[in-house]
């Protein structure tokens, strides 16, 4: 017995090192791909922080870092977070708004108990995606994270394409919301629509298995539809609130093969 317990002892150093070793050659930021189904996205590095997305397997995310088991990822745009409708100052019919505080919180949920994705500065623009008594759902902000266990992701690529990094809005890019409209270029899958919510609107555009945005029709949509296709267009506002998601005017759209 005395003989095997130095050799059980060393194979677990042995482990630890190598466990080690590995993570110290990780270089952040890089792409990967979601390697299970419906795997969670949480709010912080273990299962009892709130779960704030669930991502299909096959859905790409960039890695910012790491804490033991578990990799700090950029939020999706179907991410859930939040702020407090006091601090910020939202422009009147846009979906615009300008964070009032300093180190202001993004929370989890529309609650100041719920775990925080992280701050952000005095000054800071934010997208409003929803509205719910006093609290705002924005999309994703620069220098907020989440967390998913190191399990359900596979490294794709150390090069992150810059499009998919998510950066400051700009004020100039809030003049042009608040004239009516937001370029972006996005990718998803084209799906038809059993009814028409608005006349010329037929499709819709679908982000991580979610509807994200409906589509104006252009000539021959038929042929995209049921595919992947890359878009490029108009944010079209919607401030009457007669549609369920934002309304997309197509400038370009290509398959993605």
């Amino acid at each position: 017995m005395l003989k095997i317990i130095p050799t059980i002892g060393s194979s677990v150093f042995l482990l630890i090192v190598l466990t080690v070793q590995g993570y110290a050659d990780e270089h952040f930021p890089f792409l990967a791909v979601v390697s299970k189904d419906s795997v969670n996205v949480r709010a912080g590095s273990n299962t009892n922080f709130e779960k704030i997305d669930k991502l299909d397997r096959g859905t790409k995310v960039v890695v910012l870092g790491r804490s033991y088991e578990w990799y700090k990822i950029q939020p999706l745009p179907t991410t859930k977070a939040y702020i407090r409708s006091d601090y910020l100052r939202i422009k009147e019919g846009s979906l615009v708004a300008e964070v009032l505080g300093d180190r202001v919180n993004v929370r989890a949920s529309a609650s100041s108990d719920a775990a925080s994705l992280g701050q952000i500065k005095k000054g800071t623009w934010v997208t409003i995606l929803e509205q719910a008594n006093a609290w705002c759902r924005v999309a994703p902000v620069a220098g907020t994270v989440a967390w998913v266990h190191q399990d359900f992701l596979k490294f794709v690529s150390a090069d992150v394409p810059a499009s998919m990094l998510i950066g400051h809005l700009k004020p100039p890019a809030v003049r042009a919301l608040e004239a009516g409209s937001l370029e972006v270029s996005l990718q998803g899958h084209l799906e038809p629509l059993s009814e028409a919510p608005a006349a010329g609107v037929h499709y819709q555009l679908t982000i991580d298995g979610k509807p994200a945005y409906y589509l104006q029709d252009i000539p021959q949509m038929s042929f995209f539809s049921h595919t992947v296709v890359d878009v490029k267009g108009t944010v079209i506002l919607n401030p009457h609130k007669k549609l369920t998601y934002p309304l997309l005017h197509i400038n370009k759209i290509s398959l993605v093969l």
